[in-house]
């Protein structure tokens, strides 16, 4: 099993943490997630919080699922950080000052990605497969649900971000 090496963020989703199988399913040696409570903090201070904590560990490649997902189209272009997005919320309605993602957030030139496990019950992937399939690779599999029955398929994700854009 490949061990990748270089500093990865993972961004959590809506009401986890750090404890998320996500985090836990990915194979790397310098991994790093921090607790952010977004039903309780605004837009803005979720999006100070991740600059300062991106400024400090300086990933090279953000992963982030469901809410996370959101943050990590965001601050992949804020940073020019490539990134992996798992069922990512592409509009966050749990909060008025959340806007949705646009195309200003998606076409760019940074290398981005999405692993979509298609039997999401809370998020219709394949609305969001058709939002992001113009502007990076979607890799779609049947079945699944929105906590990822196989997030260890995010390994098979960061080694074709290695392979293709040598990160």
């Amino acid at each position: 099993m490949n061990m990748y090496m270089s500093k990865i963020l993972f961004m959590h989703g809506l009401d986890s943490s750090k404890d998320s199988t996500k985090f836990h399913a990915l194979n790397a040696t310098q991994k790093y997630c921090i607790d952010i409570d977004y039903r309780n903090l605004n837009y803005d201070t979720v999006a100070e919080l991740y600059q300062d904590i991106i400024q400090k560990i300086q990933p090279k490649l953000i992963v982030g699922h469901s809410l996370g997902g959101y943050w990590a189209l965001k601050m992949s272009q804020v940073f020019r950080i490539p990134a992996i997005v798992a069922n990512p919320s592409l509009h966050p309605d749990f909060r008025a000052d959340y806007a949705p993602i646009t195309e200003y957030d998606l076409e760019h030139d940074i290398p981005q990605t999405a692993y979509i496990e298609l039997g999401d019950e809370i998020l219709d992937m394949y609305e969001t497969s058709n939002i992001l399939e113009p502007y990076m690779y979607v890799e779609m599999m049947q079945g699944g649900h929105h906590r990822l029955a196989s997030p260890e398929n995010l390994n098979h994700m960061i080694k074709y971000m290695q392979d293709t854009f040598v990160i």
